[in-house]
């Protein structure tokens, strides 16, 4: 009994380092995992700001390439100075337009009976203000419209 007793003893102990080890394994592999895990989060985080950090430098190269074509276009003549204003032109033209349709639908509201408070509400819907801050965004460098369409 006592041979069968310490048989089992002795066999039981054998296999305790083998099981500590399996333990140990896993507690090495569930660190590996989670370094990984965090390795792949950062690299994520970093491809993030990289990309942003591109779109900011386009946002500047663009800037740069308006003012400086604005720069280029010297005010000798007729014809540059023509060159020269057609943006602008175009631009009040627009909004001239733009505010003409507003204005018009504003005195339509109102008169069906519509408060002023009210009928400016439905006049200024989100497709307005987007092409209110299309227009604006244009002529300072297109930021704002940028920021509001990654939102």
């Amino acid at each position: 009994m006592l041979s069968i007793l310490g048989s089992l003893i002795g066999f039981g102990t054998s296999i305790v380092p083998e099981v500590l080890g399996f333990f140990k394994q896993s507690q090495a592999n569930k660190q590996e995992l989670l370094m990984l895990e965090a390795k792949a989060k950062y690299a994520e985080q970093l491809s993030t700001l990289k990309i942003k950090e591109i779109d900011a430098e386009a946002d500047i190269a663009e800037t740069k390439g308006i003012y400086e074509h604005d720069r280029s276009i010297k005010s000798e003549g007729f014809v540059s100075q023509l060159r020269a204003s057609v943006r602008p032109v175009l631009t009040y033209l627009f909004f001239a337009l733009f505010a003409t349709v507003k204005v018009s639908a504003l005195v339509t509201i109102m008169s069906n009976g519509q408060e002023f408070t009210s009928a400016i509400v439905l006049i200024w819907d989100p497709e307005t203000q987007a092409i209110f801050s299309a227009i604006v965004s244009f002529w300072f460098g297109s930021r704002a419209f940028s920021k509001a369409r990654s939102k």
